[in-house]
């Protein structure tokens, strides 16, 4: 009886013993490295005729990062949009631009991916400039001086006609970016303010634009979707 006793004594002590362990391995537990750097690509800039690619440079293996968003432009279709307003309407259109943003996490989990070491979700803070540059073709009718007998007159020839816009601006957003293992989806929303030029260099004031709009000028919405990998 004592024997078995003993035996029932020493099981449970065994039993008890085994969760105490693994909490404690658990806790010990050695995470790998964090990644140092991350790709994605913003879908929604297709909307507008374009594409953006983010990468993020994390700072001195903290929580801060230094974004880089190259932007390519293009239309080939046109826009055929009757108006009296010289932007509106193109039969091309080309472009490049480039968003710099500092971005620093507010907010982390406790919850972590094992195999990469990041948190799995995370609240962001990120501002910067911003610059778009853009060049508009249509073929319209101008005005050409010409002389007859010492006397000048005007014809209308139809030419191709270039319209450069260059945008500079800032923005501020406010990002809740989720990791699954080394997999990145990220979503934001903030405030911008831009303002476009003329080849001149003299502020574009349309007499209607939207957000949207290459040519607009004042404060808008900033927000979308990132998709991409850490790395």
């Amino acid at each position: 009886m004592t024997t078995n006793i003993k035996t029932f004594a020493l099981l449970l002590f065994l039993a008890s013993s085994v969760p105490l362990y693994a909490q404690d391995t658990n806790e010990n537990v050695e995470l790998p490295d964090q990644p140092q750097n991350a790709i994605s690509i913003v879908p929604q800039y297709a909307f507008i005729k374009g594409i953006r690619v983010d990468y993020e440079k994390r700072i001195n293996n903290g929580d801060h990062w230094l974004v880089i968003s190259p932007q390519l432009y293009s239309d080939i279709d046109g826009n055929n949009l009757w108006s009296t307003w010289e932007y509106s309407s193109y039969e091309t259109m080309l472009g490049f631009g480039l968003n710099v943003y500092f971005k620093s996490i507010a907010f982390k989990s406790d919850n972590v991916n094992w195999t990469s070491g990041l948190p799995r979700h995370s609240l962001y803070l990120q501002a910067g400039p911003n610059y778009q540059h853009y060049s508009l073709k249509n073929s319209e009718e101008v005005a050409v001086p010409f002389l007859d007998n010492g006397i000048t007159y005007y014809r209308f020839d139809v030419q191709e006609i270039k319209k450069p816009i260059n945008r500079f601006g800032a923005a501020i957003d406010m990002g809740w970016q989720f990791a699954f293992d080394r997999f990145l989806l990220d979503l934001y929303l903030g405030l911008a303010v831009k303002y476009s030029f003329d080849g001149n260099g003299e502020l574009i004031k349309p007499n209607y634009s939207s957000w949207v709009d290459k040519d607009y000028s004042g404060i808008l919405m900033d927000g979308g979707v990132r998709i991409g990998m850490f790395f």
